[in-house]
């Protein structure tokens, strides 16, 4: 997330109007920066930690909101606020701030000089020193906890000490994304530190800590950390919306050892839409030719697998499909997609046979047609419940998105557009528009003329409202009914 431009005067207006009118009592570190960042596109997002840095000096005449935003800056480890920071704690000679100033300084991303200027009001202060270098090294009960919380990498897996889990976030992803989900991680208990690309490797990667990361910063952290457990590395090419993000927190939360895990019970709305509980996996009731076209195959394909025994759709005058397989099928769609060599539709038969499970934080599948299940500490096959590592594995997730296959390309199963969602206990299944119990086919089926007065008409409480993407949706429905 580095700096790629100065933070406008609107950026700095917002911050200092959220920071300058905060309750520090009653509001939360996690609730503030997620005002801070909501609206915020990734130009904006990238120069905030700088901004927030920028309006300190502007809130020296009320010590409490200063501390506040002091605390939110290491909270979130914007290290461009430290020469801010710096010049506050200095100025008032405050030792909160400068304990503050000292833990963002261990950022090695951080100006040398900001350092140097730091550690020199620090003095001997062991706190300090502690927070600055990890050479500094512990003495007291007390200083040993402060330690392992400064620089994780110490922890080992028999650590007695009861630690915060810690997230580090590579500085090469979208600053918005990037933000948002350190946002995600402070609710849901983990301490976040960002590794800015082209600095140091700081002693952080220890038994309590994941890393989620590109490929290339893979390679770095691994250099300066060769047993650093690859199982703690989570390489990911880009999370891009709230549901994205949720699915990295459980995968997050799936890669953390022993008892000092994520509370996953404290994310949003988003981490609530569990499709892989039973009562969701196999709801859903849709016509042969609307399953083959959200699973991105033929009519033709989906009766073969029922002749040969493989899916059994039920039988209401029509065949009637569920969810469980339309992601089946789909899944199998996806892994050819994906690959020239041949993938098994065995993959099909478990799918169809998995009767979902309320624990599972990841569904995965291989090429070779096995259906695994994570529950959060680690793959077992649905089959035999045996523990699996070591092979390659697809996110099920990742099968829910668009991709292109022979046909074309698929909607996303989920969202297949802004407003429009798929729940399979909603409508059976159908794509229906986003707060509504109505059909994106429904909508369809009213706007023949493409205008929107027949659709306010029939549904008024949808006057003014955004529906047009829905309505789309739904004409794609139609046109293959």
């Amino acid at each position: 997330m580095a700096i790629i431009d100065q933070p406008s005067p609107a950026l700095y207006s917002a911050v200092l109007h959220v920071l300058g009118n905060i309750d520090s009592h009653t509001r939360s570190m996690s609730v503030t920066m997620s005002d801070l960042v909501e609206y915020l596109n990734v130009e904006q997002a990238a120069c905030l930690p700088q901004a927030v840095g920028e309006v300190l000096p502007l809130l020296s005449k009320d010590p409490e909101r200063l501390r506040f935003a002091a605390h939110l800056a290491v909270n979130f480890d914007l290290f461009e606020a430290a020469p801010k920071l710096a010049e506050c704690a200095l100025t008032f000679d405050d030792r909160e701030l400068i304990l503050a100033a000292a833990r963002l300084c261990g950022n090695p991303a951080v100006n040398a000089t900001v350092r140097h200027r730091v550690a020199n009001a620090v003095a001997d202060d062991a706190a300090g020193l502690i927070r600055l270098d990890p050479t500094c090294l512990p003495k007291t009960e007390d200083e040993i906890c402060l330690y392992s919380q400064c620089w994780p990498g110490v922890r080992t897996e028999s650590s007695p000490l009861p630690q915060t889990p810690v997230v580090v976030l590579d500085g090469g992803y979208p600053a918005d994304a990037a933000l948002r989900f350190a946002v995600r991680l402070d609710k849901a208990g983990a301490s976040v530190r960002r590794l800015s690309q082209g600095a140091e490797i700081p002693c952080w990667f220890g038994a309590q800590t994941v890393l989620v990361c590109q490929a290339s910063t893979r390679s770095r952290v691994l250099n300066s950390y060769p047993h650093f457990p690859e199982r703690q590395i989570l390489v990911e090419a880009i999370f891009r919306d709230n549901r994205e993000i949720e699915g990295l927190l459980h995968r997050v939360n799936g890669a953390l050892t022993g008892p000092h895990r994520l509370t996953l019970g404290a994310l949003g709305p988003e981490a609530e839409y569990a499709v892989w509980a039973p009562e969701v996996f196999t709801a859903g009731a849709y016509p042969t030719k609307e399953a083959a076209f959200l699973a991105g195959t033929t009519s033709s394909s989906l009766n073969r697998l029922r002749v040969q025994g493989v899916l059994e759709p039920r039988d209401r005058g029509i065949l009637l499909w569920t969810f469980r397989d339309v992601v089946a099928v789909r899944t199998w769609v996806y892994l050819k997609s994906m690959t020239r060599k041949r993938v098994s539709s065995k993959v099909v038969e478990e799918l169809a046979r998995f009767a979902g499970d309320s624990k599972a934080v990841q569904l995965g599948a291989t090429s070779g047609g096995r259906v695994l299940v994570n529950q959060g500490d680690g793959w077992d096959d649905v089959v035999s419940g045996q523990r699996v590592m070591g092979i390659d594995i697809i996110y099920i997730d990742e099968v829910f998105r668009p991709f292109d296959y022979g046909g074309g390309t698929t909607l996303d199963l989920l969202q297949a557009s802004p407003n429009t969602k798929l729940y399979p206990t909603v409508l059976s299944g159908t794509p229906h528009l986003n707060g509504h119990r109505i059909s994106a086919k429904a909508l369809a089926s009213l706007d023949t003329r493409r205008q929107r007065k027949a659709i306010e008409v029939a549904y008024p409480e949808l006057e003014g409202e955004s529906f047009e993407d829905t309505v789309a949706v739904g004409q794609q429905l139609l046109s293959i009914a």
